[in-house]
């Protein structure tokens, strides 16, 4: 009786000991696949810092260039385009429906001939 118990213990132990090393087989398996998407992701990130790096500076470049005027350039000041307002933005008079030019029915005076 004593060694039918030892024998199925030790199967026992045996599957046990089967399956611990195919869950360490598989966790082996992600821990590499973790550490390939870490790998894949710091790349990502330092590639997107660094474009957002030239974006910073082109951004500070463009404003700069936007910014100059007269006073800080050597163009002249009719070139300043800060302060200006667009020509006739608001026009208070109604529209009539009328089109523009000479109306039909306005009394036409002929030409006076010079002597």
């Amino acid at each position: 009786m004593g060694g039918n118990y030892e024998k199925g213990l030790y199967n026992q132990l045996m599957e046990v000991m089967a399956r611990l090393d195919a869950v360490e087989e598989d966790l082996h398996a992600e821990k590499i696949e973790h550490k390939n998407d870490v790998d894949h992701l710091n790349t990502k990130v330092d590639c997107l810092t660094e474009e957002n790096r030239l974006l910073k500076d082109d951004n500070a470049r463009l404003k700069s260039i936007i910014n100059n005027d007269s006073s800080n350039t050597s163009l002249s000041p009719s070139t300043d385009q800060k302060g200006r307002k667009p020509a006739n933005t608001y026009n208070s008079r109604q529209h009539t429906g009328r089109k523009a030019g000479r109306q039909k029915g306005h009394g036409v005076q002929p030409l006076q001939k010079k002597k």
